[in-house]
């Protein structure tokens, strides 16, 4: 071949030691320290003679064959490297193996496009652009050059020294003038950098400008991995296993009602950023794409600008955007496209700031994102299909295999791993599992699968992995599938998907490990002190409460609470209820954690009601000033987040409350207060309109049934007196029943109605809002399953086969059961006025011609005494039916309550009574045999045995026992069933009522409003619309309440006076700061107060202090004693569980106070 050089055997090479550093001896383009000043004029492209670049690049083949192939050669590359420079090896965190082919993989391309002096820049301009964020210094391109010239040099001793020497020479040309290209983007990357984010903000920030068109919306673009700006215009997501498809859906924010513009009438031109794109695309003649493909590269592009300044994050989101293109047909994609849109977009939507500048930044910016996409979509294509067939030639055995051969292969590598991976071997399998199914699944799904691994690298922050691990990982994963898999290609696609995956998943984990976590995963408080102590004034409760890394978010205070760490959650939501102050505004975390989890009172009475009186205890304002001489003192109670949801709507809180059954949270000022408030402006008017009915029903009904007939009897039976009573019974046939039917139908109608919501919520899995038939089958199968539990439970209370651990629950829940109870009331009246409409004597003599009358032939004396019966148990039930009325009064209600608390009781003293009535009657009964006299009492059978026993233990037997002395055997029986039931039942049903009157008079009038609290809900859930609203526009929650005389505070609150001795409140609630006003800039550090001795003056340092003097003298114990006495062991384990227990509650204690006492413990140190 031309120019291939000539091989010359028994040549050797100089040894390495005694070599001169090729890159400074070659002359021809020595890459001196001077070699990039450029003295300010632009790089040449490198052109070469082609017989030159012939020469060299044959020459890099003949390298690349003898080193073994690309992973060979790069490997003996970056181990020169790595001894020469080895601090640069921290820069490089994907694995090493796939890292070497990829440096050579590159070099090689280099070598080729030397004949092509532009597209060699371009290529190299592109690699800058992927390395931006690398601090890449001489010294390091120096050593790169070096070491890949003696790698070069090691594999050709037997060439002629003069072709040796011919390509060093060359290679240096290549090696130097790449560094100069490198570090020229580099010099000139930051000022683009900076135009490229402050412009594209500039845009984004147009959509909080309201225009005429449609509503503006706009993100907190400053938080920067933040995908819902892109995902206004791709909520659907992808179809996916159908790349032939066009899978978005046109998004309604992003698309205009047809293909132009329209100015007609009062509108104009829309100015926000999503807009102008859509219209310029519209014009320009691209409204397919801009409804397809261009959503998708939009959302990558605003990731890529946002984080310009890091190279990692752009090949990220390059190589995702490859994957997501790949998805569509052949050819539907135009990048070219995409960029006229773009560009014309921003011009509009900054026509004052825009500049050449800008123009030259952006088609800078977008040359280079088309290069590496092109690149790697032409790459990835027969990815999925390679891999995928690879896949379907395992077997199961196989795939066994190499799930258990990843982690051998990685404990060998990193054998620090076995102390985080020490669950079960089939956890370990399934792990294994998931990083052969993630690699997959990223090729197919690429959007779906980074919203996965983002939630999975939330996750993992919890758990506290090194990210140092990951890399050992990834490198064993690959090296065993290229041993079951020699497949190139099929190996080439695990790796690069398996590397995307691993990118992806890091990246979650440092970006959602922030301080705050940090500090809750080491459950320390003053750590999380000291992380909140820097964070902005108006950030401060977003650090606790929101971590964003793409589409996932993770919520710190939740993550403390669901892992236990109850001192954690303590201090930080005393932290978030805290109302700070400076001279320019208030700082509240409440409505933001209220925002940020509607659910906060669930999740924190499902788990710990001292919490919860934590968060209470938070919303509630005292001032430490009184008024009236020294009477009253003024209450703020921030109620609007107690009652109101984000939508406007009846906050849950008061439920899950009473649902919770907790008397003392219910008694809470706060809860009290928004009952209260509920109770006077929505539900009591409401509850006597729906009361009175009951009261007209039964006045009617006693009309009906009591004193119509009561006047018939007396003057004697007439048309009139039939005609009004037939009227008052129909009333109560057709109105009342029907009211109540109507009433019971309603309930059932609200009850499925919002459990079918619930199912269908939980089984929606591809969340568009719609359900198929499988999953409306499998829906009803579920509500048939929760009617079923429904009925099981009435017949478990009716049964009462509660055990014993469910006493206190139930009791508990007893104030929360009344709205239940009376339900079954109603219903027992309506089915008891359903009977005797059926009974009703007077509708059976309809036919008779003296009619209207309840005296014929049909109206039998047996259809009469049913009638009756059915009447009476109708006017118990409807007497019961006004129990309810005692809501009005807490002490009626009170009372009520230990009566029907008591009734359960007495309700087993019965069924004991009644097991030993049917034992001791039946057995005397046989003992008489009707032999017995009646002077004593009817023994003779089992019926009146019962009866006549039954009357002795009540005291209603009129018999003597000196009239049964005849009789041993049966007085010894009546003894003995005396002293079971009269003295052992009778005491011990008086020794329960005791007991459980104590029990329930602790906090009888906690229950009693639990019982109004029940109510409350129950009547909510049919409150008008109109009503409410007028309900809440009359508390005007909106407006903002003093705190003091002429200090405006904050809103959603309502302002009372309360009696000064009822809470003590000494000092200021408010925490006030001076200086600064910005929201950027955290709250300054609290000064303790200090004693004369200079120590801070308060019981958490006080215990602290303590703390120290304690572990010193253990610490000097430990010295004189030894270690070798069991005794002293034994006494130092004490103490020390003995001071875990003091640094628990001087945990608790400090977490009441926002500044860590850090310094006073280095101060207190010898």
């Amino acid at each position: 071949t031309q120019g291939a050089p000539v091989a010359r055997c028994g040549e050797h090479g100089v040894p390495r030691s005694n070599r001169v550093s090729r890159v400074h001896k070659s002359g021809s383009a020595s890459m001196s320290s001077k070699s990039f000043e450029q003295d300010g004029q632009a790089i040449q492209p490198l052109r070469l003679k082609p017989k030159d670049a012939e020469f060299l690049q044959e020459s890099w083949k003949l390298f690349l064959n003898r080193a073994g192939g690309l992973e060979p050669a790069g490997q003996e590359f970056y181990r020169l490297l790595f001894e020469k420079e080895p601090e640069l090896k921290k820069l490089f965190k994907v694995p090493e193996m796939s890292q070497q082919a990829a440096f050579m993989r590159a070099m090689t391309r280099y070598v080729s496009l030397l004949a092509q002096p532009e597209q060699l820049r371009t290529a190299i301009e592109m690699l800058a652009f992927m390395h931006v964020n690398l601090d890449i210094s001489e010294t390091g391109i120096f050593a790169f050059s070096e070491s890949l010239l003696e790698c070069v040099e090691d594999q050709v001793t037997d060439w002629d020294p003069t072709d040796v020497e011919r390509v060093m020479v060359l290679l240096t040309d290549l090696t130097g003038y790449i560094g100069k290209v490198i570090a020229a983007a580099k010099e000139s990357s930051s000022e683009v950098q900076t135009l490229l984010r402050s412009s594209w903000l500039q845009a984004q920030e147009r959509n909080m400008q309201p225009t005429k068109t449609k509503e503006a919306e706009t993100d907190h673009l400053d938080f920067v991995p933040d995908d819902s700006f892109t995902d206004s215009f791709d909520k659907s997501g992808e179809k996916q296993n159908l790349p032939g498809l066009s899978t978005e859906k046109t998004p309604k924010k992003a698309m205009a009602a047809d293909d132009t513009p329209k100015t007609n009438g009062g509108s104009t031109l829309p100015t926000s950023f999503q807009e102008m794109f859509q219209i310029n695309a519209a014009v320009m003649g691209y409204s397919r794409s801009s409804s397809t493909w261009m959503p998708v590269v939009l959302d990558s592009v605003e990731r890529i600008v946002l984080h310009v300044n890091s190279g990692g994050r752009i090949k990220e989101e390059t190589m995702l955007l490859a994957l997501r293109l790949n998805l569509f047909p052949p050819g539907a994609v135009s990048l070219s496209e995409f960029k006229s849109c773009l560009l014309a977009a921003l011009r509009s939507t900054l026509p004052q700031v825009w500049t050449p500048k800008h123009e030259e930044a952006w088609t800078w910016l977008w040359d280079n994102v088309v290069r590496s996409v092109n690149q790697y979509t032409e790459r990835t294509k027969p990815y999925e299909h390679a891999l995928s067939q690879a896949y379907g030639s395992f077997s199961a055995g196989k795939f066994r295999k190499i799930q258990k051969e990843f982690f051998t292969a990685f404990f060998e590598i990193a054998p620090v791993g076995q102390n985080y991976f020490k669950q079960s071997l089939t956890r370990l399998l399934f792990i294994a599992d998931k990083v052969l199914i993630f690699s997959l699944e990223i090729l197919r799904q690429p959007k779906k699968m980074v919203s996965e691994m983002s939630a999975l690298g939330l996750k993992h922050v919890g758990f506290g992995i090194p990210t140092d691990l990951f890399t050992p990982f990834i490198t064993a994963c690959i090296k065993v599938f290229r041993k079951f898999c020699p497949k190139d290609q099929a190996s080439e696609a695990f790796e690069w998907a398996l590397i995307l995956v691993s990118v992806v998943l890091v990246r979650a984990i440092q970006e959602g490990s922030t301080v705050v976590m940090t500090a809750i995963n080491a459950n320390n408080e003053k750590a999380l002190q000291k992380a909140l102590a820097a964070a902005p004034r108006g950030e401060r409760a977003t650090w606790l409460l929101h971590i964003q890394v793409g589409d996932q978010f993770i919520s710190p205070f939740v993550w403390a609470l669901e892992n236990g760490s109850e001192n954690i959650c303590r201090a930080m939501l005393k932290d978030l209820l805290i109302i700070r102050a400076d001279r320019a505004k208030y700082y509240y975390g409440a409505e933001e954690l209220f925002q940020r989890h509607p659910d906060i009172v669930k999740r924190l009475t499902d788990r710990t009601s001292a919490l919860l009186r934590t968060l209470l205890d938070g919303l509630v304002w005292r001032s430490y000033r009184t008024e009236s001489n020294g009477t009253k003192r003024r209450v703020n109670y921030f109620v609007k987040y107690m009652l109101q949801d984000e939508k406007g709507k009846f906050s849950s809180a008061i439920k899950w409350i009473s649902a919770a059954g907790d008397p003392s949270i219910v008694s809470h000022p706060v809860v009290d207060v928004n009952i209260e408030l509920l109770w006077a402006g929505v539900v009591r008017r409401q509850f006597i309109v729906s009361r009175m009915w009951n009261i007209v029903n039964l006045l009617i009904f006693i009309f009906g049934q009591e004193i119509m007939p009561a006047t018939i009897r007396f003057y004697g039976g007439s048309t009139q007196l039939y005609s009004l009573t037939f009227f008052f019974r129909m009333f109560s046939y057709i109105v009342g029943m029907g009211r109540l039917l109507m009433l019971q139908l309603h309930r059932v109608w609200i009850w499925s109605r919002d459990t079918m919501r619930r199912i269908i919520a939980d089984i929606d899995t591809d969340g568009n809002g719609e359900i198929d038939w499988e999953e409306m089958k499998e829906a009803l199968s579920r509500f048939k399953d929760t009617v079923k539990g429904e009925i099981r439970k009435a017949l478990k209370v009716l049964r009462n086969d509660e055990d014993v651990e469910e006493m206190d629950t139930s009791k508990k829940d007893l104030a929360n059961q009344e709205k239940n109870t009376y339900n079954r009331i109603s219903f027992t009246v309506m089915l008891m006025l359903v009977l005797m409409m059926f009974l009703e004597p007077m509708l059976r003599c309809a036919n008779s011609p003296d009619w209207p009358t309840d005296q014929c032939p049909e109206a039998t004396a047996e259809i009469f005494y049913w009638y009756s019966v059915c009447g009476m148990i109708a006017m118990i039930v409807h007497w019961l039916l006004l129990i309810d009325m005692t809501i009005f009064s807490t002490q009626l209600s009170a009372f009520l309550l230990v009566v029907g608390h008591v009734l359960g009781e007495v309700k087993q003293f019965l069924t004991a009574l009644t097991f030993l009535l049917l034992l001791f009657g039946s057995t005397i009964s046989i003992l008489c045999d009707r032999q017995c006299g009646d002077d004593g009492g009817n023994f003779n059978d089992m019926w009146n045995a019962i009866i006549s026993l039954f009357s002795i233990t009540v005291g209603l037997y009129q018999g003597d026992f000196r009239e049964i002395q005849g009789d041993p055997m049966l007085l010894t029986m009546i003894y003995l069933f005396l002293l079971v039931s009269v003295v052992l039942l009778l005491n011990l049903l008086i020794a329960q009522l005791n007991q459980t009157y104590e029990y329930i008079n602790k906090d009888v009038l906690g229950f009693a409003r639990l019982n109004r609290a029940s109510l409350v809900v129950d009547a909510m859930a049919s409150c008008p619309k109109a009503k409410w609203k007028s309900f809440i526009t009359e508390l005007r929650l909106d407006e903002k309440r003093e705190f003091d005389e002429g200090d405006l505070g904050l809103a959603g609150c309502i302002q009372s006076h309360e009696p000064s001795g009822l809470t003590r409140q000494n000092e200021e609630p408010i925490k006030r700061y001076g200086g600064t006003t910005a929201s950027e800039a955290p709250w300054p550090e609290e000064r303790q107060k200090r004693t004369n001795d200079g120590a801070e003056d308060n019981p958490d340092v006080r215990l602290a202090h303590i703390e120290y003097l304690l572990e010193k003298a253990l610490r000097r114990k430990g010295l004189e004693v030894g270690t070798g006495g069991q005794h002293s062991s034994s006494a130092g384990h004490s103490s020390r569980s003995m001071l875990s227990s003091g640094g628990t509650a001087s945990s608790a204690g400090q977490s009441s106070q926002p500044s860590s006492h850090h310094s006073s413990d280095e101060e207190m140190s010898p």
